[in-house]
């Protein structure tokens, strides 16, 4: 039962916060400060008072200790989590967009222009050098020199995401085709949207190119590196076309076009802390009879690594099935991990791949209160919401090998997982078979209605 001193005191600070509010609306910062500290007396963990209290000031120590309190009274709350970045210096005030602002959208009508951010060539030779999966370090194709890449661990991230959402760079993506001069032999390209890692048609010269929209985006910090070269990912997607009972007996001979294509495919991951918060009806025995109680409660749920497919080329329900990807093997990105692998950057932003993970997890979060709310009895009507708090975000680039191939005039899709060698896609059915295991299991089916008949006693 709550306190009526308790909800007195919140019901001051609530009045006393309104009229701070106004007062500083209306330039009155001297009676506002006055007001908005009474009311965090009634009430320490008024967070939108703390941070009200914030802008009554221009001592930076001043605001950052108002900062600090709301936060430590809402955890999630993003407007203070903002305002304690931009005194950190990790976010600029220029980068905040205006709230309601839209951000602009829009493929521009010709190529940018791309410049070369980094070129792979032997020291020794002048070759072409590669990364070469076996030994995981630079390796030129001509000579055989090779150069050392050192692996370093990925650390949390820290990328928060509230501070992101808050600039253009949350909202925006990868929308021009590249134009690009090759410096080896002066050939001009032009590449698709969002490639980053490049060999020139003309000469085969790798490079890793950036056009001026990539200065917006966010860059990749992490990487799980190939596991599987291109004889390998051959071999697996020729023995999944054999596979299977229903499969056509000619498909591993007919299928066409069966090559399979390296890619570096960008996946955001999502971390966050969800005070899950239910109510729902339970189950509660009283004799003979089931009653119905209305309850509610709230649960802390943790969850990490929660992927989110980032490029619109690959169908995302192909690409969920290539999961899991081993997520303790990233490592922080190099560009050196790029030489002869080709990479897109992203084409969905990470607005709206933050909006579809906070659903997976709150559909995650309902399956699991459905038996940690009331543990052994029933419940029905559950309704569960929550808070998202400390949402941190990384761009990983994760390895597939990306396939297609031809049967009777029908295309199909494969992915192998280049870390895992899981195999996913689309297979045709043989028609015939599915008939002959229908009769089968007819037949069966009859065969023991016959004999239980048969056995009945008379």
């Amino acid at each position: 039962m709550t306190d009526p001193r308790d909800q007195y005191r919140c019901e001051s600070a609530d009045k006393l916060f309104q009229l701070g509010r106004a007062a500083l609306r209306e330039g009155d910062r001297a009676g506002a400060k006055r007001l908005l500290m009474q009311a965090v007396e009634y009430n320490r963990d008024h967070a939108d008072a703390w941070l009200w209290l914030s802008a009554t000031t221009d001592d930076p120590a001043e605001q950052k200790g108002y900062l600090e309190w709301a936060v430590a009274a809402d955890p999630g709350n993003p407007a203070a989590r903002r305002g304690l970045a931009i005194l950190d210096g990790k976010l600029k005030p220029e980068e905040v967009l205006p709230e309601g602002a839209e951000v602009a959208h829009g493929a521009p009508a010709e190529p940018e222009e791309a410049q070369s951010r980094q070129a792979f060539e032997c020291p020794r030779c002048g070759g072409e050098m590669q990364f070469d999966t076996a030994i995981s370090d630079l390796k030129c194709a001509r000579c055989g020199y090779v150069q050392t890449v050192d692996d370093v661990k990925v650390k949390d991230s820290d990328r928060l995401l509230d501070l992101t959402l808050a600039t253009r760079m949350g909202h925006v993506w990868a929308e021009a085709q590249r134009r690009y001069a090759c410096g080896q032999c002066g050939a001009a390209t032009i590449f698709p949207v969002g490639q980053t890692s490049i060999e020139c048609p003309f000469c085969g010269s790798l490079s890793l190119i950036a056009a001026p929209e990539d200065a917006g985006l966010v860059s990749p910090d992490s990487i799980v590196l190939m596991g599987v070269d291109a004889g390998q990912a051959r071999k697996i997607m020729l023995r999944w076309l054999g596979s299977g009972f229903f499969t056509p007996d000619d498909l591993k001979k007919l299928a066409h076009g069966k090559g399979m294509r390296p890619a570096y495919v960008p996946f955001w991951v999502f971390e966050a802390t969800l005070n899950g918060k239910w109510r729902a009806e339970v189950a509660v025995e009283s004799g003979r009879y089931t009653r119905w109680e209305p309850r509610t409660g709230e649960h802390i749920l943790f969850y990490s690594n929660q992927l989110r497919l980032a490029a619109k080329a690959l169908p995302a329900d192909l690409a969920k099935q290539a999961e899991p990807f081993d997520l303790s093997k990233l490592v922080a990105y190099k560009p050196e991990y790029l030489a002869g692998w080709p990479a897109v950057t992203y084409d969905i932003s990470l607005a709206d791949a933050s909006l579809a993970a906070r659903e997976t997890m709150l559909a995650d979060a309902k399956r699991q209160l459905g038996y940690k709310a009331a543990p052994g009895q029933e419940v029905r009507n559950l309704e569960v919401w929550g808070d998202f708090g400390g949402v941190a975000y990384r761009l990983a680039l994760l390895p597939l090998w990306v396939g297609a191939y031809h049967y009777q005039g029908r295309q199909y899709r494969v992915l192998v997982n280049g870390q895992t060698q899981e195999v996913v896609g689309d297979k045709p059915v043989d028609a015939l078979k599915i008939v002959l295991a229908a009769v089968g299991v007819a037949a069966t089916l009859l065969l023991v209605a016959a004999l239980a008949l048969a056995l009945w006693p008379r």
